[in-house]
């Protein structure tokens, strides 16, 4: 079973058939509700579209403003414009001549369907002001409506948190991959509610969620290294509580291994009481085992070079 999608071409997934009533025959193979990764090509498509708007709408040169326009008029629906004004007010009121570039670093499509989507990107952003450039990474979901052509964006979520689409219903054909690609959310969710949630008070407890929820290499460097992270569970003093509904998009799902783009926030207090929040673009890379899907690996995203 192979799918994935992303900047690159995708394979597609032979049907499957299930009994019914008893008798060896396959069901009516209606499409899934959700068609992210089932149709790859489709979704490829999407994410690329999706990622030249977003890279010129993120983007700002005050010396170029007419270009900015259009490629809001272009890209954008009204609504979204508004929400665009509202985050670009104060980079446009800049008294000096400014220049942001904007990049996609990932994507997935958590939603998609034929005239609809929803992809979770993270942003690199490079801001250069007075000869000074600055550089950081935004995470966003964008809703995305396709108007003939063209996608363009009509909602934008800064810093996301959404509850994940309605599972598939069993089925044949392309509803049993999205059951398998809807697992691998499923269990990304489960591995970042056990790996991001730290309890000093706990420390033993803490350690046996991180191993529950593990596989492979980072099993293995769970055990290797399990003293030093009780130690530092207990010592550091600070407790980590994720946020509820981070935002999940499933990148790709290839046989029995998955990897899944997930943005958290994090409600952090330290021993001295001082709350922060930390905000995590993740990619979580899972393993299907006969218990279910666990994390093999976990990466930070990381600003461009």
């Amino acid at each position: 079973m192979k799918r994935w999608a992303g900047l690159a071409v995708v394979l597609a997934l032979a049907g499957c058939t299930t009994a019914v009533s008893g008798t060896a025959g396959p069901e009516p193979e209606t499409p899934p509700s959700n068609l992210a990764l089932v149709d790859p090509a489709r979704t490829a498509s999407v994410l690329t579209a999706v990622k030249t708007a977003t890279e010129a709408v993120f983007s700002y040169d005050s010396t170029a403003v007419p270009a900015y326009e259009k490629a809001l008029a272009d890209n954008l629906t009204p609504g979204a414009r508004d929400e665009l004004a509202k985050l670009f007010a104060e980079v446009r009121k800049s008294a000096e001549p400014i220049k942001l570039v904007t990049r996609v670093i990932v994507s997935a499509a958590a939603e998609e369907t034929p005239d609809k989507a929803r992809v979770l990107t993270v942003l690199d952003q490079s801001s250069t002001r007075a000869g000074a450039t600055s550089k950081g990474i935004a995470s966003v979901l964008l809703a995305t409506v396709r108007e003939g052509d063209r996608w363009r964006i009509d909602k934008v979520e800064v810093n996301p948190a959404a509850s994940p689409p309605a599972a598939e219903k069993p089925g044949a054909g392309d509803r049993v991959f999205a059951r398998v690609r809807d697992s691998a959310r499923d269990g990304a969710l489960r591995a970042a509610e056990a790996l991001l949630n730290v309890d000093p008070a706990d420390p033993e407890g803490t350690y046996a969620r991180y191993e529950s929820v593990s596989t492979g290499p980072l099993l293995a460097q769970f055990r290797q290294d399990k003293a030093a992270r009780l130690n530092q569970i207990r010592s550091g003093g600070a407790k980590a509580s994720l946020a509820p509904n981070p935002a999940t998009a499933v990148m790709e799902v290839v046989d029995d291994k998955a990897s899944v783009l997930l943005f958290a926030t994090t409600d952090v207090k330290d021993a001295a009481g001082q709350a922060t929040k930390r905000y995590l673009p993740i990619v979580l890379r899972l393993q299907r085992l006969p218990e279910g899907w666990k994390a093999a690996g976990v990466e930070s995203v990381q600003p461009l070079p």
